[in-house]
């Protein structure tokens, strides 16, 4: 496939549905894991997998972290026809995640007990969730490299085999969650197998494409390591924060939820915090999707090319957001009845809880979407600005002040408010005329 020359519709859908395939069955490993878990173990352990979502973020923003940015940086030098230094992004991503993920072992290895207490875990979730962590430890390499991978052979023009290791894995997760849940008893322990034994099957499919014919990622040595690590940096740590901030998100409210309404409370934000997931994927799915289409004509400088299938994937995401959010505010008991036993305490919380949160997705997904546009055009520092404020700054003012001046249930509130007043400051950096990088 040619991105500077190709039909840009049909260019589009090529990209976007394997990439929201993939999204989608990504999620199913969360998902899944979440309704085994609520069903077969109980409310508690669905809550302690709550507790473990930062520390599961931590290593899947990792991978999209050095993926993302090495693969803008990969894009745009093959749109302006530097093949070599393309090479040289994709080799020092890889140097540079390796040496993450090692360490990242190292730590999780020896510290997850202190680490599981900072995340808010109490007598009762910890051991729950360090049940599930133990197998998660066993096979870190694989929950980093799974996004990476998959990031890297879609802008390689092969968006058919990540969507393909994706399946697969998530095919196998099903199974093997509910076999080692039920049948088996392994409880939350055995979900937590059957997630990493998924992503392990999927990072070996996603590996086959390095001995296709397609394979145009080749070995170059790096030259100026520490310019190319300042340009992959830059260019992915955006994307870092939209993901990190999953779990950082959860970790906050997760302690002030736990502090201000107890932990039936808790229970219901860890069914939101699943489909945050869910949704956060599909929104991803379509921003990693334009991404190397627009990165390629940035770096050939065909703009009109880029405002033609950034108004596709607009529109895309704003579809997508109303279905989302009217789900849960016209339905919200029925959603958490996917995941969990409902009792009336329970339909009580989710009443105004689900409701008041699930505003949220309209405007997230424009968000998350202006991020990874801007990232694709090298507008970094404004890719940065939106994903600090939204995911980290703002954010964690609100859950923090929130309750203390507008009651415990205004935490449900907090979300919908940071993602329009980010909204705000999107349209404003969307009105700034593109340039052609080649000036």
């Amino acid at each position: 496939m040619d991105l500077l020359k190709d039909n840009l519709k049909k260019l589009y859908f090529r990209f976007l549905i394997p990439s929201l395939g993939s999204a989608m069955v990504m999620s199913i490993y969360t998902l899944t894991d979440a309704i085994v878990i609520g069903k077969g173990v109980g409310s508690d352990a669905l809550a302690a997998l709550s507790i473990t979502t930062p520390l599961l973020c931590i290593l899947m923003s990792t991978g999209i972290l050095f993926g993302v940015g090495g693969s803008v940086q990969m894009s745009v030098h093959r749109g302006s026809g530097n093949n070599v230094r393309a090479n040289q992004s994709f080799t020092l991503s890889l140097i540079l995640i390796s040496c993450i993920t090692l360490i990242l072992w190292l730590l999780y290895g020896t510290g997850m007990s202190g680490l599981l207490h900072l995340m808010g875990a109490n007598e009762t979730l910890f051991p729950y969730a360090m049940s599930y962590m133990h197998y998660i430890n066993i096979f870190l390499p694989v929950a980093v490299f799974s996004n990476f991978i998959a990031i890297f052979i879609r802008a390689d023009g092969d968006p058919n085999r990540a969507m393909a290791g994706v399946l697969a894995g998530g095919v196998v997760n099903i199974v093997l969650d509910i076999v080692m849940v039920f049948p088996l008893q392994m409880g939350i322990g055995g979900a937590a197998l059957a997630s990493v034994i998924g992503m392990a099957i999927q990072v070996i499919v996603g590996g086959t494409h390095f001995l296709s014919k397609k394979n145009g990622l080749k070995p170059a040595r790096p030259e100026k390591w520490l310019t190319g690590i300042k340009n992959i940096m830059i260019s992915g740590i955006p994307s870092f924060f939209n993901e990190f901030a999953n779990g950082f998100i959860v970790m906050l409210f997760n302690i002030q939820l736990l502090k201000y309404c107890g932990e039936n409370a808790l229970s219901i934000y860890s069914v939101i915090s699943n489909c945050v997931i869910l949704f956060n994927s599909l929104f991803t799915g379509v921003g990693q999707s334009v991404q190397p289409i627009i990165s390629t004509n940035y770096g050939a400088g065909n703009t009109e090319r880029i405002k033609a299938i950034k108004r596709m994937a607009y529109i895309t995401v704003i579809i997508m957001g109303a279905v989302f959010s009217l789900s849960g505010i016209l339905f919200p008991v029925t959603v958490c009845r996917i995941f969990i036993k409902m009792d009336p305490t329970l339909s009580a919380i989710a009443g105004y809880g689900v409701r008041g949160y699930f505003f949220t997705f309209l405007p997230f997904g424009i968000n998350l979407l202006t991020s990874y546009y801007l990232q694709a055009i090298l507008s970094s520092g404004k890719s940065l600005c939106i994903s600090l404020l939204r995911n980290i700054i703002l954010s964690s003012v609100c859950i923090l002040i929130f309750p203390l001046f507008a009651g415990a249930n205004s935490l449900w509130f907090v979300m919908p408010v940071v993602e329009v007043i980010v909204l705000c400051l999107c349209l404003y950096f969307l009105r700034t005329p593109l340039e052609d990088p080649r000036k």
